[in-house]
């Protein structure tokens, strides 16, 4: 039975051009909240807007292996695409397994939100 909870709120943002994605769930630490959350990430997916992310865990205490892996999905998915994605506000114990399983390597993290804009806006607009 699935809880049917909301992980995460969107907004885009104009310069630069992204979508910001809060987790506003404090944990997600068992495999029906990972899929939930992969859902929602992959609803935020669309083939023919390619779109740079900006995923802020400001509000993560706890991320399990199945959290790391619907967000992985998500990453592959909108690289895929020729998207991008960033990482912004981990706490230090979610960054420990980020770390571990080299997430930086497909998805940059960065200490805040201001950080991972800044660098988009550095990039400029995609396909300018």
């Amino acid at each position: 039975m699935s809880s049917s909870k909301v992980h995460i709120r969107s907004e885009r943002v104009a310069k630069p051009s992204a979508v910001v994605v809060e987790l506003i769930s404090t944990a997600i630490g068992d495999p029906e909240h990972a899929h939930e959350l992969g859902q929602e990430l992959a609803s935020l997916v669309q083939p023919e807007a390619v779109d740079r992310f900006v995923l802020d865990f400001r509000n993560v205490r706890t991320f399990s292996s199945t959290g790391f892996g619907a967000l992985v999905g998500f990453v592959l998915k909108v690289r895929k695409l020729g998207g991008q994605v960033l990482i912004c506000n981990m706490d230090d114990f979610v960054r420990f397994g980020a770390d571990i399983i080299r997430l930086g390597d497909y998805a940059p993290i960065f200490n805040d939100r201001q950080a991972a804009l800044d660098r988009l806006a550095a990039e400029g607009t995609p396909g300018s």
